[in-house]
């Protein structure tokens, strides 16, 4: 038995065919080019942004979400905080109410507090 490695034939290399430009083909007629298409865009439309509206929506949407949990047994809570305009989520414990988890932290949420605060006194100085 032989354990020499005897080699194949070099593999062949791929070699794309020159590109041929289109009036260099005998035979073939250039073609006149494509006609301009001009855009028509729509007119702006007038959008009715009412904020206190939005703000109702939202606080309808929040309470039928409580509602559902409750409904399921879950004692997950939805909330708006005021001061900080944002969403906060509280899973609790079923039997004593103490909260599990908070969505922001309870400290994140000290912080967001304390920056409007800071924000509120700089804007003032200005004044």
């Amino acid at each position: 038995m032989s354990t020499d490695i005897t080699r194949a034939s070099e593999p062949q290399q791929f070699r794309p065919a020159p590109a041929v430009p289109a009036n260099a083909i005998k035979g073939v007629k250039e073609t006149a080019a494509a006609p301009e298409v001009k855009l028509v865009l729509p007119e702006k439309t007038d959008l009715q942004f009412d904020p206190k509206q939005m703000q109702k929506n939202l606080q309808e949407a929040i309470e039928r979400l409580n509602e559902q949990m409750k409904s399921h047994g879950r004692q997950l809570n939805f909330s708006i905080d005021k001061a900080i305009d944002r969403t906060v989520i509280q899973v609790k414990n079923v039997e004593t109410g103490e909260v599990i988890r908070q969505i922001p932290d309870e400290t994140l949420l000290r912080v967001a507090h304390n920056i409007e605060q800071v924000k509120g006194m700089l804007l003032d100085e200005k004044s």
